[in-house]
């Protein structure tokens, strides 16, 4: 997976082509503002695609050697696999993307 690395933080919408499913605000990838507290997009069985904090603080030397495939739902607290950007959790295929009339949400 390609990582982009944003110096601010920056959420949107997505939505699936095929079936309709949405995910509110999440991050676009490892993302972090000022507070460089990183978070990450990942599903959730329960709550579907949503962003999740990582534990990493982006100002410590090497965090991104600590990158895992997995991070906790912020909403249940269960392990969840970091989303591709691109696989909807419902259709199981790479229909997802940002959504035109969606939110776009970008802090520092």
């Amino acid at each position: 997976m390609n990582a982009y690395w944003f110096a601010m933080g920056s959420a949107a919408d997505y939505v699936c082509e095929s079936c309709g499913y949405r995910a509110r605000e999440v991050t676009r990838d490892f993302d972090y503002g000022f507070s460089a507290d990183v978070v990450t997009p990942v599903v959730c069985n329960k709550h579907g695609i949503v962003s999740a904090r990582t534990g990493l603080k982006a100002w410590d030397e090497g965090w991104t050697s600590h990158i895992r495939g997995e991070y906790p739902c912020p909403h249940c607290g269960c392990l969840s696999a970091t989303w591709d950007r691109c696989t909807c959790p419902d259709y199981g295929q790479k229909t997802m993307g940002v959504d035109p009339h969606g939110l776009t949400t970008i802090w520092d």
